[in-house]
């Protein structure tokens, strides 16, 4: 029998694996449907890349974020033993939809035109998370 911990991980790791395996079968179909699309990799998506993605593949890869933090967080509840940023992450968009998440986004790459090489994941994180927790490293150290 696996001990809690390894069970843990292990459903972490599949549901992370469920969530990417659902990019590259969106990415793929997407493909095969559109002959104006082109293969673009997402594997760490910034504004530029995320601005040639097709609206199947921005909310593919903003579920699969969805799913990851939605499985770590039943995992280890709303009080984790260890430091953990998706707590802040379910709570800040909690009631939200995944298209206004990719709406956030693109406009804040709209706006930002210098900012094209940050991240699709800081920019949800600066943009949407932050904002409404707080910065939970800094709460930490304080608490220390």
């Amino acid at each position: 029998m696996l001990k809690k911990s390894s069970l843990a991980t292990t459903l972490l790791f599949l549901g992370l694996t469920g969530g990417l395996s659902g990019w590259t079968v969106a990415q793929a179909a997407e493909t095969a449907t559109e002959a104006s699309s082109t293969s673009i990799d997402l594997s760490l998506p910034n504004g530029e890349n995320w601005g040639r993605a097709t609206e199947r593949e921005k909310m593919a890869y903003l579920l699969g974020i969805r799913d990851m933090a939605a499985v770590e967080y039943q995992l280890v509840g709303p009080k984790p033993k260890h430091r953990t940023v998706v707590k802040s992450w379910v709570e800040a968009l909690d009631g939200m939809t995944l298209r206004q998440i990719m709406e956030t986004v693109d406009a804040y790459y709209k706006a930002h035109l210098d900012k094209q090489q940050q991240p699709v994941f800081e920019v949800v994180w600066f943009q949407m998370v932050e904002p409404k927790v707080g910065k939970p490293a800094k709460a930490h150290a304080k608490a220390n």
